[in-house]
């Protein structure tokens, strides 16, 4: 049984509405027709050549991605355009993109949820709350970026990141293996940690709220140097997951959402096994 993107997107933009995305950023439908029939749907957090590749050879008709591949104006679509490759490549396979970002990450499948629920953080709650503007959501339901919340007991920040790494490498949170081994943790190891913040993708800017949440860790991804001498100097400790190891939960998350969903019933959905972190 075939559905229509068009469907598909809709699905979507039930729990990540279009436009809670910031105004910098690039959602929906960026390559391909609404109206284009699908049979197997192809997730990832990239859209890279390889991925476009892995979704011709398993035969997706669409790519639903976190990230678009289209952030600045294209003044050209030639072969010889390294910006132009990726949509030249699905325009040649007939293959749709649609991305799902920032209003994603303030959805209720983001990986900062996920992986506060995998770090067992009780009074979980919305770190930077952003205003709702769509009645696809209760207006008592807080939305935004990251969570806050405590752990049962206070635990030894060494402990605790081992622990938490254990758990990451458990099958359930990530839909395919990945290597923890470029995962950075800045702090004291026999710090007492109770209150814990989580912000999926590049968080370095939410060190100072972190810190006037009274946080004593803050794990995310892609924090500079100065954001981590601001958050130690503070007495906070710094988990930095990288961006792909800190968004990935969410691939097994929408896997899951869409795979629920009954209208989606007898169509294949795939999370890319080619894509994964660049560092090696």
């Amino acid at each position: 049984m075939a559905v229509t993107v068009g469907l598909v997107a809709q699905i979507i933009e039930r729990i990540a509405p279009k436009s809670w995305a910031e105004d910098w950023d690039n959602v929906g439908l960026l390559v391909g027709s609404g109206s284009a029939t699908v049979e197997r749907i192809l997730i990832t957090l990239d859209g890279t050549l390889d991925v476009v590749e892995e979704a011709k050879a398993c035969g997706a008709q669409l790519i639903v991605a976190h990230h678009p591949i289209i952030f600045r104006p294209l003044k050209n679509l030639r072969s010889d355009n390294s910006a132009a490759q990726v949509p030249l490549r699905l325009l040649h396979h007939q293959i749709g993109y649609y991305a799902a970002h920032t209003n994603l990450d303030q959805s209720i499948v983001s990986s900062s949820q996920s992986l506060g629920e995998v770090m067992g953080l009780e009074k979980m709650e919305i770190l930077e709350r952003t205003n709702d503007q769509m009645p696809s959501r209760s207006l008592d339901e807080p939305r935004g970026y990251g969570v806050s919340g405590y752990l049962p007991q206070p635990e030894k920040l060494g402990i605790l990141w081992e622990r938490f790494l254990g758990q990451l490498s458990q099958p359930g949170i990530y839909a395919q293996h990945y290597d923890l081994a470029g995962v950075r943790l800045a702090g004291q190891l026999e710090k007492e940690v109770r209150k814990v913040v989580i912000v999926n993708g590049s968080g370095g800017r939410f060190v100072p709220k972190a810190l006037f949440k009274g946080a004593d860790l803050i794990i995310t991804g892609d924090v500079d140097h100065h954001a981590v001498l601001d958050a130690l100097e503070g007495g906070m400790a710094v988990g930095d997951l990288g961006h792909f190891l800190s968004e990935a939960p969410m691939l097994q998350a929408l896997y899951q959402y869409l795979s629920a969903e009954k209208s989606l019933q007898g169509i294949e959905i795939l999370v890319s096994s080619i894509n994964r972190t660049p560092w090696i």
